[in-house]
């Protein structure tokens, strides 16, 4: 009778899992560290959560990331308006590739190359209120290309990224932008659509005042890549923004999609604003909900 096999088989079913989670970890680390960053920022408190507001972006553009990353304004908006002033971002970008160590956002190859869709939500105080609206009730311009400033300026504060213009500011419009009143869902709308220009993050390693927020957040370009375009490069934002007020929360609410246009390294020029882009952009416009969330 043959001898009863008795060895445990555990340790070497353990070993091989252990290698593949380690492997796992590896190809996904960047992944991961994104995912880390943003369900970080999620828990912590923000306007829109003190005041009962949810803000859902949807089903979003297909291989971009599902989980929002979350955009505390309140640090940066009050300095560009003059007063205390509480407002929240909720963004989402281009996804990590399996062998990458950088998302989609900072590869410019890719057609979700620093492009945005997401929501603010922007509240009254005793200093201002309607925000996004001119006294005769029409939408302003400028609170619309504030708000973009004061996301513009947490984004590049992590980066490390000192550009700015003669005037201090990040972003900067070109020509005038088209303002039309629009209904969607029985809902009416304020849209703006036009073009500012700024500087993209995209830079290969690690600047030298750059937070580890922003890597984790984005990945990390390895420093001998190249990618046909100088590190931190110029480039002009096209997009449209949605803006109405709702009343009962005493905020306005935006959502936004936004696309570059830039010249590249050899003169050349290049334009993110695919019709697959902008379709998949407007889908995701159309996707965002804003609710309470006390009831």
């Amino acid at each position: 009778m043959a001898k009863s096999d008795n060895i445990p088989r555990w340790p070497f079913g353990f070993a091989l899992g252990f290698q593949l989670g380690f492997v796992g970890s590896y190809l996904f680390q960047a992944q991961l560290k994104s995912l880390a960053v943003r369900l970080l920022a999620r828990s912590l408190d923000n306007p829109a959560k003190a005041h009962g507001i949810g803000v859902d972006l949807g089903p979003g553009i297909p291989g971009w990331l599902r989980v929002t990353l979350t955009g505390f304004m309140s640090k940066t908006l009050p300095g560009i308006v003059g007063h205390p002033i509480e407002a929240v971002a909720f963004s989402r970008f281009g996804g990590f590739n399996l062998d990458r160590r950088f998302s989609d956002f900072q590869n410019p190859h890719s057609p979700s190359y620093q492009c945005w869709y997401g929501a603010y939500v922007v509240f009254d105080n005793e200093h201002r209120q309607r925000f996004g609206f001119e006294p005769d009730g029409s939408v302003s311009v400028q609170d619309a290309l504030d708000a973009l400033e004061a996301d513009q300026r947490l984004v590049f504060e992590n980066a490390g990224i000192r550009l700015a213009f003669d005037d201090g500011r990040r972003v900067r419009p070109t020509g005038e932008f088209e303002r039309a009143l629009v209904e969607e869902d029985g809902v009416a709308w304020w849209k703006l659509t036009g073009e500012a220009e700024t500087w993209s993050t995209y830079h290969r390693g690690q600047l030298p005042d750059e937070s580890w927020k922003f890597g984790w957040c984005y990945g990390s370009v390895p420093v001998r890549a190249d990618h046909g375009v100088d590190d931190l490069h110029p480039l002009t934002y096209r997009g449209e923004f949605w803006v109405r007020y709702r009343e009962a929360w005493r905020a306005t609410c935006c959502k936004f999609f936004i696309y570059p246009h830039y010249v590249d390294r050899e003169g050349q020029g290049v334009d993110k604003g695919s019709a697959w882009l902008v379709k998949a952009g407007q889908a995701a416009l159309a996707g965002i909900r804003f609710g309470s969330t006390n009831t």
